[in-house]
């Protein structure tokens, strides 16, 4: 790993959610800084964010056009978000100074930064640092996972001792999905995550990957469908 974790030790590692049952909670794939197909697929499902609840697996930003108004978006209906690996670039590139994350990041669709304003950034970093890497939500009678990415072997019971140990297997690993590589993923009765492009959400073990938005549109998952129709749970 060459981007610095300066900036990013100073997030939460993780943190516990419980949601009551009556409510609908919904998990969405990375983003990609496009607000317009995020709101597509809210209005199919009648998001209402003055009762339904959203969870964003990171990536929010970046490539599109977006990023800020996604941010104030989250920020606006009170949505719950884990890091993903271009927050990680934008806040080492622009808090740590890591000139690599900078290079890394204005290659990988974080140019727009260039035009925004030093207020808008500086808001979006420090929304960003109030974001943990994973979240253990329990709904449904279920524990269910959430980041980024996961490697082969996790355990939501036993995390390493600190944020740094777990940027890598958390935002930035790509073997689990890579190679259907499902080893240990232990403490949730399944997991949900992004970053690897898929064309229709996949399981991998108990595991589901959902980061479609290179082939269109993002997906939005219903959990409640999910605990329901699916036979793994």
């Amino acid at each position: 790993m060459k981007v610095k974790t300066d900036a990013i030790s100073k997030a939460p590692l993780h943190k516990n959610i419980t949601v009551e049952d009556d409510k609908r909670v919904f998990v969405v794939g990375d983003l990609d800084g496009d607000f317009t197909r995020l709101k597509t697929q809210l209005d199919k499902v009648n998001f209402n964010p003055e009762e339904d609840v959203l969870f964003s697996l990171g990536d929010i930003i970046d490539r599109g056009e977006d990023s800020a108004k996604l941010v104030d978006f989250m920020k606006d209906i009170g949505a719950h978000a884990v890091l993903g690996n271009h927050e990680h670039m934008m806040l080492e590139a622009l808090l740590s100074r890591d000139s690599y994350a900078m290079r890394l990041w204005t290659q990988n669709g974080g140019m727009w930064h260039q035009m925004a304003k030093f207020e808008t950034l500086v808001g979006m970093c420090k929304w960003f640092l109030q974001q943990p890497l994973a979240i253990t939500l329990n709904y449904g009678g279920k524990k269910i996972g959430i980041s980024h990415t996961l490697p082969p072997t996790w355990s939501w019971e036993h995390f390493p001792g600190s944020t740094e140990a777990c940027v890598t297997p958390l935002l930035w690993d790509r073997e689990r999905f890579t190679k259907k590589l499902n080893k240990v993923n232990h403490g949730v009765d399944f997991s949900i995550h992004g970053h690897n492009s898929t064309q229709e959400p996949v399981w991998i073990g108990n595991s589901l990957h959902i980061d479609t938005s290179y082939y269109g549109m993002p997906t939005v998952l219903d959990l409640a469908e999910t605990i329901e129709t699916d036979l793994r749970m």
